[in-house]
C-alpha cells in the first residue's frame, strides 16, 4: 500500500495542537520503530509521509517559528488533514489561499482532524454546519457566536461525526489521535508507539486507557 499522505496546515496554532498529535503518529511509525529496536514491529507501524501546508513561514505560541514544506498550490493529494487552534482574531481572518485549500481538501480527504480551537477554524468556513463538534471547551461561548450552525458540545474531549474528528484543548487532540492509532493498527504498535513517549493516552471522557490497552 501507498504511505499514508497526512496535511497539516501551517497556520499560526498553538504548538501542542499540532506537535502532539503528529507525535502519536511519528512514534508508531515503521521509520521510528525501526531506528528505536523494534523491527518486529515495524512492517506493521504507520506508513506514513507528513506535509507541512502554507505559504509563507509562521510563528506559532512561544515565539516559534516554522517553516512550510510545501504550499497550497503544490499540495500532493492527501488522506487526512489536521488543523491546529490558532486565536479568534486569526479565525476572523483566514487567508483566502488558505481557506479555499482547506475547504477543497476537506472534501478529498477521509478525515479531518481538528484540536482546540481548530474546531472553530473550521466552523468559520462553514464544514461544521449542522455537525457535532466541540473545540477547547474554555471557548465554546465564542465558538457558539462564532458558528451558531455548529452542535458545540463540551460532554466529550472529542467528537466524531462523519468525517470530521474535533477535539478539545491541545492534550485531547493527542488522546484523540491516540484513538486514531489504536482504532486502525496493532495494539502492540500503538502501545509501542505510547511508551517511546512515555504518554498513557485518556478515553474520550478522560479516563485513563492502560497502555496494554
Amino acid at each position: 500500500m501507498a504511505p499514508i499522505q497526512f496535511g497539516i496546515i501551517m497556520i499560526p496554532f498553538q504548538l501542542t495542537d499540532v506537535a502532539g498529535p503528529v507525535d502519536i503518529l511519528s512514534s508508531a511509525s515503521t521509520p521510528y520503530l525501526e531506528e528505536f529496536g523494534r523491527p518486529d514491529l515495524a512492517q506493521r507501524g504507520i506508513d506514513i509521509e507528513f506535509h507541512y501546508i502554507g505559504n509563507e513561514p509562521v510563528t506559532h505560541s512561544a515565539g516559534f517559528k516554522s517553516q512550510p514544506t510545501t504550499t497550497t498550490a503544490d499540495c500532493p493529494k492527501l488522506d487526512y488533514l489536521l488543523i491546529g487552534g490558532p486565536s479568534p482574531k486569526y479565525i476572523q481572518e483566514i487567508p483566502p489561499a488558505i481557506a479555499n485549500f482547506v475547504r477543497e481538501r476537506s472534501a478529498e480527504v477521509k478525515n479531518v482532524f481538528t484540536t482546540c480551537t481548530g474546531g472553530m477554524f473550521a466552523s468559520a468556513l462553514g464544514l461544521l454546519d449542522g455537525l457535532n463538534a466541540t473545540t477547547n471547551h474554555e471557548a465554546i461561548a465564542l465558538a457558539k457566536d462564532l458558528a451558531p450552525n455548529v452542535k458545540w458540545t463540551t460532554e466529550k474531549n472529542w467528537v466524531i461525526d462523519g468525517k470530521f474528528w474535533t477535539a478539545g484543548g491541545a492534550c485531547a487532540g493527542m488522546d484523540m489521535m491516540a484513538h486514531w492509532v489504536m482504532e486502525n493498527y496493532d495494539k502492540d504498535v500503538a502501545q509501542a508507539g505510547f511508551a517511546a513517549l512515555a504518554y498513557e493516552p485518556r478515553d474520550v471522557d478522560g479516563k485513563q486507557v492502560p497502555r496494554a490497552c
